[in-house]
């Protein structure tokens, strides 16, 4: 059986345009970036619906 967890964040104005991976370590500061950085790898972390599957991936805040 998967031991799966599932967080929803909502990233501050102030990390708008950074990669994705520095961003979720400034908010999980519990977790290392390679940790991040594997979950990434694993598409594990999506991004508005979408999978992140690249470390360098900018996050972007769109405003409807």
């Amino acid at each position: 059986m998967s031991n799966k967890n599932q967080y929803t964040l909502t990233l501050p104005r102030t990390q708008f345009k950074q990669r994705i991976d520095i961003a979720l370590k400034q908010c999980l500061t519990n977790y290392s970036r390679s940790c991040i950085k594997n979950w990434i790898l694993n598409k594990s972390i999506t991004l508005n619906g979408n999978i992140v599957d690249k470390p360098k991936k900018k996050h972007w805040v769109v405003n409807l």
